[in-house]
């Protein structure tokens, strides 16, 4: 047999969390009301990106807001929505408290916060990680601004990873057939927590949220062939890997979480697993699985005969996904002239915007 080369491979960009935005001086936000302690939100448009929630496509948002040392309510879950460009509205309408500051809590979409509010973990279930959520803190506010038609601003970050995986082949000599493609053995659930202060600004430890209490290990499965015409034939150019239901661009918003690879693909490691045969492109010979194939590259009962290949998450880059970041996992799948040992190259980390609504 001839050597099989596997290499998952990307380039590594620092995930930075501010981008310079467009000019939108022509469509700045207007005031809502007519009053000066009135407590008035707006949004203005920046970033547009396939999946995410961003100032483009946000519509709503909910607020919980409080006063005082004693954290006492002041707004309860309420819905602020678009009527208009950049022209926002709630009912009924808050004012300033006197002598008060106020600490504002904002989100997207509403119900994945709930009804106890914002100062306590709020548990999620990421599953099956079509959905992206966001959060934003403006806090220590008054009314007292000195400005005649002061606004709330916040500044939006999310709170989920985002991963996307491509597969491709760049030997013509050879055929791979991709049959099912999954992630394994990814925490779903946990608990997030609001940061304490305002999300404005560079990240640090003190103003982005936390995830704790990460639990319930599942396998999220990205691409599987009920048919013949479901398996994908790889080429050169990459193939987005998803399923009917994923995101539009086929990515996933994955609970932020450590990752593991101990075992070469244990019960407790984190891995893509990829279900495939690879033939020769002229001859249409199967080169692998083979004879040599370990027991534990081979899948029993596959309709095709296909092998089992194992790629880590966690690698010398990073071993751990963070919120706000996109993990791209550039799958490739060669060999040369001596086929056999499967080796394993190195994915990498790609920028997971920051959507930042502006309010003024």
């Amino acid at each position: 047999m001839k050597k099989l080369h596997l290499f998952m491979a990307a380039t590594l960009s620092a995930a930075t969390f501010s981008l310079a935005s467009c000019s939108e001086s022509d469509d700045m936000p207007q005031p809502v009301g007519g009053f000066d302690n009135e407590i008035r939100f707006a949004a203005n448009t920046e970033y547009s990106r396939a999946g995410e929630i961003t100032t483009a496509n946000l519509s709503s948002f909910n607020v919980y807001a409080y006063t005082g040392t004693a954290d006492t309510l002041f707004m309860n879950n309420v819905a602020v929505s678009k009527t208009g460009t950049n022209v926002w509205s709630y009912s009924p309408v808050q004012y300033w408290p006197a002598n008060e500051t106020v600490d504002f809590y904002a989100f997207a979409p509403a119900s994945w916060v709930g009804t106890k509010g914002a100062l306590s973990p709020i548990a999620y279930d990421a599953y099956p990680g079509t959905e992206d959520i966001i959060y934003a803190v403006s806090a220590n506010l008054s009314g007292n601004t000195g400005q005649a038609n002061a606004q709330v601003i916040f500044s939006f970050r999310h709170a989920l990873s985002k991963v996307t995986v491509k597969m491709r082949s760049s030997n013509t000599n050879l055929e791979v057939k991709v049959t099912n493609v999954a992630m394994a053995h990814l925490m779903t659930k946990g608990n997030f927590s609001f940061p304490r202060n305002s999300t404005a600004g560079t990240p640090t430890t003190d103003n982005v949220g936390k995830w704790a209490d990460q639990n319930t290990p599942m396998t999220y499965m990205l691409h599987m062939s009920q048919s013949p015409s479901d398996i994908i034939t790889l080429t050169e150019t990459p193939t987005v890997v998803s399923m009917a239901g994923q995101t539009s661009d086929g990515s996933l918003f994955m609970m932020p979480q450590p990752l593991v690879w101990h075992n070469g693909g244990s019960d407790t490691d984190n891995y893509i697993t990829v279900m495939c045969s690879i033939y020769d492109t002229k001859s249409g010979a199967k080169l692998w699985p083979n004879e040599n194939t370990p027991a534990e590259n081979i899948v029993e009962g596959s309709t095709f005969g296909d092998g089992l290949l194992k790629f880590p998450l966690s690698t010398s880059k990073f071993s751990e996904w963070q919120p706000g970041c996109h993990y791209i996992y550039n799958l490739v799948i060669n060999s040369n002239d001596e086929m056999g040992a499967i080796e394993f190259g190195t994915p990498s980390v790609d920028t997971f915007i920051d959507v930042t609504t502006n309010y003024e």
